[in-house]
């Protein structure tokens, strides 16, 4: 028998507040970081960081295919030969990945990447360390993709809270310590890493259970890597669509400019936190529901997900000016504010496609997003360079949008929710349209504040006539009446 499901509700809170915790480290130490080691070596250190996030391709989709196939097991002896036959080809490509990285960083960082002469051996130092992480980053993605399987969110983000605040703050106790040269840093981050996987391994042993010894199990590599080289094939791809334009920034218009163009990315991406939490949630569910089950979730999802997001999209498009002064200072926030508002909009077209794009792959289908990949990015590449050229870091923010726009296009199409997702986003439209329009205009602060929160006012109200019938009711009455079949658990 499959475990019970946790409710949705209760398992996307958990999954939030694991996003949520590492992000207000993250607003902490990014102005220390800025303080104490500088825009242009912290904008090395992003590239550093951007470099690793790509190379995360090499746990060969093992972690996803891992989440699908074990939530339809029945018993540990089907799980754990799942698990340790992906855990030990990770720890392997991990290692491939890693050494890949060592000789690949040592020409990027002093032929590519423009930044001070200075710099140039202090980077080199680092890339031993770097490529020490790429093997941790392939056993945390099993690990992960285990927990998940087994609904274990508790202690899947637990462990990866862990791990993501210690790459966080090791850095900074570093420089405080007297360290603060890139390879320094890096390696504190390692450690980080580290300390996350250790705790992550020993939740996962509670939660599959373990059981035997580890070993290759010739019958589970075949189905892992055919699910998991689709998956494999869009991890390669994915990174370099998302990462691609930090290095082509960095290699055009410098350190610092990666900076300007990094700091509000991942400050607006804190907005795709719901998606991925509900998505993550929802995925051993539509592993296991078939037909009209699965197609019910998917469609009431999709719109729960529209009317949920819309109301925080339109609150940080209109605080994001103001909050980036009282973070960072007003000369910094007049440069990344409209990257930032650029990127919400992205963030709210394709938010909620987050749920197809679970969908497809819980369903057998790991191929179709990752074919589309394929398709665009060469089209995506050409837009990039040529919107960088032309408008530097805001270019590259449109350059994002337009792809994020044309991968939503394509996930709402590709399951059939494309009508779903249109009545979602026209009902929605005219509050984000009505507060972008405030951002980027000069108006005194008391009538900028009334019109806002009229904007902020009906968003809300829009969101709210929008969510599913079972939800309005739940949040109107506080109390816990029967819900649809979908979201009844």
């Amino acid at each position: 028998m499959t475990a019970p499901h946790p409710r949705i509700a209760r398992s996307t809170l958990i999954n939030l507040a694991g996003l949520l915790i590492p992000t207000l480290v993250s607003l902490a130490t990014v102005p220390l970081y800025l303080r104490w080691i500088g825009e242009v070596r912290y904008g090395v250190l992003l590239l550093a960081f951007s470099l690793l996030g790509y190379f995360g391709a090499f746990d060969l989709g093992l972690g996803r295919a891992v989440a699908q196939r074990i939530a339809r097991q029945e018993n540990d002896e089907e799980r754990n030969r799942t698990f340790w036959t992906a855990f030990l080809l990770s720890a392997g490509m991990g290692i491939l990945g890693g050494i890949i990285l060592f000789f690949l960083g040592h020409w990027l960082f002093s032929d590519i990447f423009q930044m001070p002469i200075m710099l140039h051996a202090e980077a080199q130092k680092a890339i031993p360390w770097l490529a020490a992480i790429v093997p941790l980053i392939a056993l945390i993605s099993v690990l992960a993709g285990t927990l998940e399987a087994r609904q274990a969110f508790v202690s899947l983000n637990v462990s990866q809270i862990i791990g993501v605040i210690g790459l966080q703050t090791l850095p900074l106790l570093s420089v405080a310590l007297g360290h603060g040269s890139i390879a320094a840093l890096i390696a504190s981050a390692l450690v980080g890493r580290l300390m996350g996987v250790i705790v992550m391994f020993w939740l996962t042993a509670r939660r599959l259970p373990f059981a035997g010894w580890p070993a290759l199990h010739r019958a589970e590599i075949g189905p892992l890597l055919r699910f998991g080289g689709w998956v494999s094939v869009s991890g390669a791809v994915i990174p370099l669509l998302t990462i691609i334009d930090r290095l082509i920034i960095g290699a055009r218009l410098g350190a610092a400019a990666v900076t300007a163009y990094t700091v509000p990315f991942n400050l607006s991406q804190r907005l795709t936190y719901l998606p991925y939490a509900l998505s993550t949630t929802l995925f051993p569910r539509f592993s296991q529901a078939q037909g009209e089950d699965a197609k019910g979730l998917l469609r009431q999802a999709v719109t729960a997900l529209s009317a949920l997001q819309t109301p925080f999209i339109v609150l940080a498009i209109l605080l994001i000016h103001p909050f980036l002064i009282l973070w960072i200072g007003a000369t910094l926030a007049a440069k990344m504010a409209p990257v930032a508002i650029i990127l919400l909009l992205g963030i709210w077209i394709n938010g909620p496609a987050y749920i197809p794009y679970a969908y497809m792959p819980a369903q057998g289908r790991p191929d179709l997003m990752t074919k589309f990949y394929l398709v665009e990015l060469v089209p995506f590449l050409l837009i990039l360079w040529v919107l960088i050229a032309w408008l530097g870091i805001v270019g590259a923010a449109l350059a994002w949008v337009i792809r994020s726009s044309s991968d939503a296009i394509f996930c709402f199409a590709a399951t059939g929710t494309a009508k779903t997702y249109g009545r979602a986003i026209g009902l929605t439209l005219i509050p984000v349209i009505a507060a972008t329009f405030m951002a980027f205009s000069a108006q005194p602060f008391t009538l900028y504040l009334s019109i806002g929160s009229a904007i902020l006012a009906v968003s809300l109200g829009t969101s709210y006539y929008l969510l599913p019938k079972a939800l309005r009711v739940r949040m109107a009455f506080w109390r816990k009446p029967p819900l649809s079949p979908y979201f009844s658990e």
